[in-house]
């Protein structure tokens, strides 16, 4: 599954994520991972969540993103989640119509895996292209 959590830049994306992501752990029987492009958000994440800051991995890009995807899923089996916060932002792109690639490739790989991604978009309902409705 993946869903998404969208607003304008500023309206609380982050916090509704940290917050879904440390509810989850009462009822998830594997691991919860939690990427994020800045450091100040880790001490809000429980510290059973695996927290990354994709900024650590060098992580910009969607080919970078999903073969760092790739490459966690691959070592541990346990993953039952991924929260991707900003994800405009470490895509280095320049709206929400730029996720559609990535979107292909992990519905790919949550099918197989069995992996739930949640991801954040800094735009609008309004702005919503057709690509992201599908998986509402």
């Amino acid at each position: 599954m993946i869903e998404f959590v969208y607003g304008a830049k500023g309206s609380g994306k982050t916090k509704k994520m940290i917050d879904m992501a440390n509810a989850e752990l009462e009822t998830s029987k594997g691991q919860i991972l939690f990427i994020n492009d800045r450091d100040k958000y880790r001490v809000t994440v429980d510290t059973k969540i695996r927290f990354i800051n994709s900024d650590d991995f060098g992580i910009k890009g969607e080919d970078e993103l999903f073969g760092f995807i790739c490459g966690v899923l691959g070592s541990n089996y346990d993953v039952d989640t991924i929260y991707i916060d900003n994800l405009l932002r470490i895509l280095d792109a320049n709206g929400p119509e730029d996720v559609e690639g990535l979107l292909k490739r992990l519905d790919v790989i949550q099918k197989k895996q069995d992996v739930k991604f949640v991801l954040s978009l800094s735009c609008d309902e309004n702005e919503i292209p057709e690509c992201i409705k599908n998986y509402k």
